[in-house]
């Protein structure tokens, strides 16, 4: 797509439904986080157009994995919320496209779906404003040396960044997060929080957004749908979602870096197979305005998981 706000044309896939036995009333709008790109999701677009949904999964040029080589090169510094506003920009180009008929899908509601920093762009994306108690949080955050959250960092910077207001996104029925954060921008109990069902997904080994703060404690602060969870993995992390080149036949991929186990967590492939299955689940829930059933200390296969509502995180949480 040819956009007034890039130097470049946008690239993005479009997944259509092999067969239209099943009418899905949502589409799906997928992004990668920082760092990444189409191709690290094509196991989940291939999944939900099997079944029957479609998909449009778009790359951020600027901060996708080019900008990350670069950055590995040494030619260009590490990308942060500066490139925020244009991924907003690149939504709404997409949508507009969607609108206007250059992207030929038939369902008219959406779904936005994103992983880390995708997710996030997501929630900016609805208009949710982000509350006025930024900096003292950060300020707090910062002056301790012992870091624990690192999407902290990204969250603080924000500090700097001019976000436009918005007036949300016309005909969304739902967000789903893979390892989503914002915990520093929305604590609970927030104004203006989003009124459609939200589906976080994070894991217990994720070091750059940890999942109590910033899954479960994020739920809490955004969301006031009913049919809102989290999914919880155990052995989990922050790389799990992403796959890589190769991943398939090897135990770990060839890509820009080779991701060991260290840093993708525990069993890759199965986390990816467990987040397609509650993912393609919730939607299909969606559908029919039921929620998921709530759950802890599920198995499937060598995984043990969490499906999570806002009654037992906020349990949860009280004990932490």
């Amino acid at each position: 797509l040819s956009v007034s706000h890039r130097n470049e044309p946008l690239k993005l896939e479009v997944w259509n439904p092999s067969s239209r036995k099943t009418i899905r009333k949502n589409w799906v709008l997928l992004m990668p986080g920082l760092g990444g790109d189409r191709n690290h999701f094509n196991w989940l677009a291939r999944s939900l157009s099997h079944n029957g949904w479609p998909v449009v999964v778009l790359d951020h040029p600027g901060s996708d994995s080019l900008a990350l080589e670069e950055l590995v090169k040494g030619r260009l510094p590490l990308p942060g919320a500066e490139v925020i506003p244009e991924r907003l920009n690149d939504i709404d180009t997409v949508l507009k496209a969607k609108k206007t008929g250059k992207i030929d899908i038939s369902s008219e509601n959406l779904v936005l779906m994103g992983h880390s920093l995708g997710a996030l762009t997501a929630f900016l994306a609805t208009g949710l404003k982000i509350d006025n108690q930024l900096e003292n949080r950060c300020q707090e955050v910062l002056d301790n040396l012992s870091l624990t959250n690192l999407s902290s960092l990204l969250q603080c910077q924000l500090l700097d960044i001019t976000l436009s207001d918005r007036k949300g996104i016309e005909n969304l029925s739902a967000i789903v997060g893979m390892n989503s954060f914002g915990s520093f921008l929305w604590q609970k109990d927030l104004d203006n929080p989003i009124n459609v069902p939200i589906f976080f997904t994070g894991g217990t080994f994720d070091l750059v957004t940890p999942s109590i703060r910033e899954q479960l404690g994020l739920l809490l602060a955004v969301s006031s749908s009913p049919l809102s969870r989290v999914l919880l993995i155990e052995g989990a992390s922050h790389f799990s979602p992403i796959r890589v080149e190769g991943q398939m036949k090897q135990s770990e991929g060839k890509d820009l870096f080779n991701l060991g186990e260290s840093i993708v967590g525990y069993h890759p492939l199965s986390v990816q197979s467990l987040l397609s299955f509650e993912i393609i689940n919730f939607l299909e829930k969606l559908e029919e305005k039921k929620s998921i059933p709530s759950n802890t200390n599920q198995t499937k296969g060598e995984l043990k998981f969490h499906i999570l509502d806002r009654t037992i995180i906020e349990k949860l949480l009280k004990i932490q």
